[in-house]
């Protein structure tokens, strides 16, 4: 314990020690795989929250193919997306509960 402290003889500092350009280069490999990976997810949630925001409270109204390509193109920029579905508020709908001719507002 404690020998290589009383070496007479240096020992190599490695702290500007770097990566071998292959290992850089699989390294930013990684790294952009990664982000796009993170990236994909982001549009495939933002792209189905919007499709729910758009079918309806119960899927009421539906969604046609041409929904399903817009919202896949509007979640590219998904991180906008999260931020317009934070700030905007869900609206909520006034149903009418029809029996015995009493059209009564409730509120869902």
């Amino acid at each position: 314990m404690g020998q290589n402290l009383s070496l007479s003889e240096p020992f190599a500092d490695t702290s500007g020690v770097v990566l071998s350009p292959q290992d850089r280069h699989a390294d930013i490999i990684v790294g952009v795989t990664w982000a796009c990976s993170v990236y994909g997810m982001g549009i495939i949630f933002c792209a189905v929250k919007l499709l729910e925001r758009w079918a309806g409270e119960h899927g009421e109204r539906g969604v046609s193919f041409a929904g399903v390509v817009g919202a896949f193109l509007c979640g590219s920029a998904w991180p906008l997306v999260l931020v317009y579905l934070m700030v905007t508020e869900k609206e909520k709908e006034t149903r009418r509960v029809q029996g015995y001719g009493v059209g009564v507002p409730v509120k869902v």
